[in-house]
């Protein structure tokens, strides 16, 4: 069984499954923990709350989180249809375009947020030595 460490801080996975920041995994990443709170969907902060480093690199930064969140959507449906021709389904085809449309909807703020911490963990790395050192003054 898993332990409830897992994933270990300090990992990309700690800080995407937990939506933390990417240098100091204790800052949120996100104004709102929610994915479906509609009115701050998946709003960042500018800096960590925590270590009070930039979580913006430059303008337009997320706008590569639309790649990862078109490869989220591609995996939804592949997996629908692995899940289908595994379990033998029998299905008109606008019947599974319609399943796989509308629980993509559904997903997708969470598919949202997701891309965005992804797409941030590209690229900002733990700083743990300098997260000790600030801890320790």
């Amino acid at each position: 069984m898993l332990s409830m460490s897992w994933p270990k801080k300090g990992t990309k996975l700690y800080s995407i499954l937990k939506f933390k920041c990417p240098h100091c995994h204790e800052g949120e990443f996100f104004k709102s923990r929610n994915p479906y709170d509609l009115k701050t969907m998946s709003a960042t902060f500018d800096r960590c709350p925590k270590c009070d480093r930039k979580l913006y690199i430059e303008p337009g930064f997320y706008y590569g989180a639309m790649y990862v969140s078109y490869a989220l959507g591609v995996a939804h449906a592949v997996s629908f249809w692995v899940a289908k021709l595994v379990l033998g389904f029998e299905m008109e085809f606008w019947n599974f375009i319609i399943l796989v449309a509308s629980t993509l909807i559904l997903i997708s703020p969470l598919y949202y947020a997701l891309s965005k911490i992804i797409w941030a963990n590209l690229f900002l790395n733990y700083k743990e030595k300098e997260n000790e050192k600030s801890n320790s003054n």
